[in-house]
């Protein structure tokens, strides 16, 4: 026992008398070499020994940074190029990637101010568009606008872009320009059925609902899941361009699913109503109120299929009624002649 103990004290002070003897230089080129063969997470031991040993030299710490970065020590790669720029505050493409690695950590505030301090040099690439994405990620909209116009006009390639324009149009509640932003990305990624979607979604919010149901159609025809969201949007559009076949065959499959949505009865309701089957639309709006008796536009609508059916003594009263539950429903009044023809 006591002779291991003496071989393993023996190793220990040959390797660390090796470690002592290998100077920064030493580290220095093991690492190049062992990057030579491709091996990088070697390399990037050995430039991390030789920034232990001289934590202000330039090669060390280049090579240290740059083998972190390869191997997606993004926090290591980050520090370490900060390190190195204050060594030699002139690296452009030390500057250019900490600028990128400052967005992927999160560090939004600061990719801002070295983006612009890098941007003034001329150095570094796509510099205003990783100041785009942060201000958008801070809630800057009109800052993130700007900034994207300005990596637009260096590269009008990038359909993220258009997208995140439109993204900041939505959230300053700007539709109209939202639309035309989601328009020019979709041209550059025309398959981008997710990017469809909020197309359709935002010309529904204008409302410009013939637009709508066209880029909803183009999604679900590229592949976009009809999931219950989306076919509740779609009726609503259908309901919007008086295609009220489409909207009750969606309709009536949502409400095999969930037959208690007083709102997707109501649409229902409305859609037969519409379509000239008044007696089906009375039978919508009456499990309308199987459900909740309280429900006045229910109520109001049965009075007024009535009295497209011809019965007004009913129908009238029933309207009278609704509108003493819910005076809201009076303003509905003057459209009586229309729902009627």
């Amino acid at each position: 026992m006591k002779q291991l103990l003496m071989i393993a004290l023996g190793c220990s002070f040959f390797y660390c008398g090796n470690a002592q003897t290998e100077t920064v230089k030493d580290y220095i080129k093991k690492g190049e070499e062992a990057l030579s063969r491709s091996q990088v997470l070697p390399a990037y031991q050995y430039y991390k020994l030789a920034v232990e040993k001289d934590a202000a030299n330039p090669d060390a710490l280049k090579g240290m940074a740059r083998t972190a970065d390869e191997l997606r020590y993004v926090v290591v790669a980050r520090e370490t190029y900060k390190k190195l720029l204050d060594i030699t505050p002139r690296d452009t493409a030390a500057l250019g990637r900490l600028v990128q690695l400052n967005f992927a950590t999160r560090q939004y505030q600061e990719t801002i101010d070295l983006g612009r301090q890098v941007e003034a040099m001329g150095a570094g690439s796509n510099n205003n568009y990783y100041i785009a994405k942060s201000y958008f990620e801070l809630g800057q909209f009109q800052s993130a606008l700007m900034y994207i116009e300005k990596s637009w006009k260096k590269d009008s390639t990038q359909a993220e872009l258009p997208f995140l324009a439109a993204r900041s149009y939505i959230e300053l509640n700007d539709y109209r320009k939202a639309t035309v932003a989601y328009e020019r990305a979709l041209r550059l990624a025309p398959s981008n059925v997710s990017w469809m979607y909020e197309a359709a979604m935002t010309y529904s919010a204008i409302p410009d609902e013939a637009k709508a149901v066209l880029w909803f159609e183009k999604a679900l025809a590229g592949g976009l899941e009809m999931t219950p969201d989306v076919a509740r949007s779609l009726a609503e559009s259908y309901m919007g361009v008086q295609s009220y076949g489409k909207a009750l065959q969606l309709l009536n499959e949502l409400l095999e699913q969930l037959p208690r949505d007083l709102e997707l009865l109501y649409m229902a309701g409305e859609a037969d109503f519409r379509s000239g089957k008044t007696d089906e639309a009375i039978s919508t709006f009456e499990k309308m109120l199987a459900i909740d008796r309280n429900q006045a536009r229910a109520v109001y609508m049965i009075g007024i299929a009535l009295i497209k059916k011809g019965d007004r003594s009913k129908g009238e009263p029933m309207c009278e009624k609704a509108i003493a539950m819910d005076p809201s429903l009076a303003s509905l009044m003057h459209k009586q002649n229309s729902l009627r023809q």
